[in-house]
């Protein structure tokens, strides 16, 4: 089957079609799969026989990959393309129904496998949300309906909008070590959400994502794995790109729970001064600063922050024009660009488990670098109170009740126990 439709391209683009066939699998081969004589190829490719018949460029074309296809007709290598080109080819797809055709051909007969291969992934825009919170005022008693809407929301926010079986199931797991109560009620509206917004719209993603978590009614069964720190270090020198590895490299050495660090701003992040200020006040959580050790702060500074510089550089007009292209999706150009970690969080989950399977033949979960800080610290006979500070466990009547019995710290005993007892990778 023909890869391009040789009607569409000029004689010179079918002469190059020829020539590239020759030159990857020589005379004799193009000869016998063609049909024609070494030459009258010749001739073809001495410009003798000056128009080359349809039929055997389309021939020819089929002993050529897409790529080499591409660099023919469209002047394209593929070590030139980035984002904003791909989404140029997409626009011109759209308005340019010959390219269509010859882009679609190749497309399902590159990557049919791919877009065969269903995708179990929703972005929640904000469409969803306002029609969530619409149904539940209806259906709803007021108080039930807005502890719904407050629960979706936050869970929304802690997810990034976008909601997958893996993401959901781990968040769940992880809420019910900290609140079993609240992880309740935020997989019941998580659970109100697939059924009432997602499934009219994606009946198969529904199901997939509604049947990966469950509603917690008793304590966890999930048992913690607590790695030892030489094996953490393992893990570390084995991540291969530097987005996951400073994403892991502040999850061991602070322990704070993956969305908080996820979320945080680069101007959250005083690297001068090695504090991450996190301000989180919640019912069960406040966390004001944590730090950084002297080795890692200046990791972070002259090796990741340059390359998360050149990763915004590379993708912002890509993400501006799918911003214009998609207004509905409320994309936030500005908001991404601030935060320390702007990628994808199932892009780095991908590279640090490919370290973690390499080192140990099995994956963990991520929460599971919050135990490890927990007791690492506890091991060395830090106080709770203290660890507890570190990672922003204590809730704020747990505070009242410590500066009405004149507990005071100051954050330079804070640091003092974190510079002398928290984990060091680096």
């Amino acid at each position: 089957m023909s890869k391009i439709n040789v009607e569409k391209i000029d004689d010179q683009k079918k002469l190059n079609v020829l020539k590239k066939a020759i030159e990857k699998h020589g005379l004799s081969y193009v000869s016998r799969f063609i049909g024609v004589d070494r030459s009258t190829l010749n001739r073809y490719l001495n410009g003798k026989i000056q128009r080359i018949p349809n039929e055997v460029v389309e021939k020819a074309s089929e002993l050529l990959t897409a790529d080499e296809l591409s660099d023919i007709i469209y002047g394209l290598r593929s070590t030139d393309v980035d984002p904003t080109t791909a989404i140029s080819v997409i626009v011109k797809a759209k308005k340019d129904e010959g390219f269509r055709n010859f882009f679609l051909t190749l497309l399902w007969q590159e990557l049919g496998d791919y877009l065969r291969e269903p995708s179990n992934s929703y972005l929640v825009t904000k469409e969803d949300v306002e029609l969530f919170e619409k149904l539940v005022r209806q259906e709803k008693s007021k108080k039930t309906a807005q502890e719904r809407i407050n629960y979706l929301r936050r869970a929304l926010a802690e997810l990034g909008y976008e909601l997958t079986p893996t993401k959901l199931k781990e968040y769940i797991l992880d809420l019910s070590e900290e609140s079993k109560g609240r992880a309740e009620h935020a997989a019941k509206a998580l659970k109100l959400f697939i059924r009432e917004i997602i499934k009219p719209k994606s009946p198969r993603i529904a199901r997939e994502l509604y049947e990966s978590f469950k509603t917690p009614k008793t304590k966890p069964k999930y048992k913690h794995f607590i790695p030892d720190i030489a094996t953490i270090k393992q893990i570390f020198n084995n991540i291969k790109d530097l987005g996951a590895k400073a994403f892991f490299l502040l999850l061991a050495e602070t322990g704070l729970r993956v969305g908080e660090v996820l979320n945080l701003r680069v101007d959250q992040v005083d690297f001068e001064h090695r504090i991450i200020h996190l301000g989180k006040v919640s019912e069960t959580k406040r966390a004001y600063i944590t730090f950084l050790h002297e080795e890692t702060a200046k990791w972070l500074k002259d090796i990741y922050l340059p390359y998360r510089e050149e990763f915004i550089k590379k993708y912002e007009s890509s993400l501006k024009k799918l911003a214009e292209a998609n207004p509905t999706q409320g994309i936030n150009i500005e908001e991404w660009k601030s935060k320390l970690f702007p990628f994808r969080e199932d892009n780095l989950r991908v590279e640090i488990k490919e370290a973690m399977r390499k080192i140990l033949g099995k994956e963990f979960r991520l929460y599971d670098l919050r135990s490890f800080f927990t007791s690492y610290m506890i091991k060395q006979k830090v106080p709770g109170t203290i660890v507890n500070l570190l990672q922003g466990r204590a809730p704020p009547q747990q505070f009242r009740i410590m500066e009405e019995n004149y507990f005071v710290i100051s954050e330079i005993e804070l640091r003092e126990w974190y510079d002398k007892y928290a984990p060091k990778l680096l």
